[in-house]
């Protein structure tokens, strides 16, 4: 049975018969492809199961602040595209990040995470500190040890 937005189901379905005759019923059954959902996609569902075009970034981010510290969710900003959770912002370590991706994984209706958008900042910090204790050598060492671990395959792994 098509269905129009007023609700008006029975007018239509008269006009078919009038117009038709007996093969209304037998349109009636072919127009069926055009209904609208009889559920709702697990990425629009809202936070109290209603349909929100942004459902899915609305409960991951509840569910970042029932998992996480405030203060380490504080600067992250979800947003979704379809079924695919993207999240941007800064974090403090990639251990956190990759909880988070495991988290919104969880979700139900989150296909994939993107985290192109987020900064792991506390690394490069802690690096530098700890290279300025030692002499011109040590230093120049310690230094191709940075460049060798900011590249390695370790800082990308999620």
């Amino acid at each position: 049975m098509l269905r129009n937005f007023s609700g008006s189901d029975q007018r239509f379905e008269s006009q078919l018969k009038s117009q038709s005759g007996g093969a209304a019923r037998d349109q009636s059954k072919s127009t069926s492809c055009f209904t609208t959902f009889k559920n709702i996609p697990p990425e629009r569902v809202g936070l109290n199961g209603e349909y929100d075009h942004s459902g899915l970034a609305k409960r991951v981010t509840l569910a970042f602040r029932q998992n996480f510290d405030s203060a380490e969710v504080e600067s992250l900003r979800i947003i979704q595209r379809g079924a695919v959770v993207v999240v941007l912002g800064k974090l403090p370590s990639l251990p956190l990040l990759t909880r988070m991706v495991n988290v919104a994984l969880a979700t139900s209706g989150a296909v994939d995470v993107e985290i192109n958008g987020v900064s792991v900042i506390q690394s490069y910090r802690s690096n530098r500190t700890s290279s300025r204790s030692g002499g011109a050598e040590s230093t120049y060492g310690q230094t191709a040890g940075r460049r060798g671990d900011r590249h390695s395959s370790r800082a990308f792994a999620c």
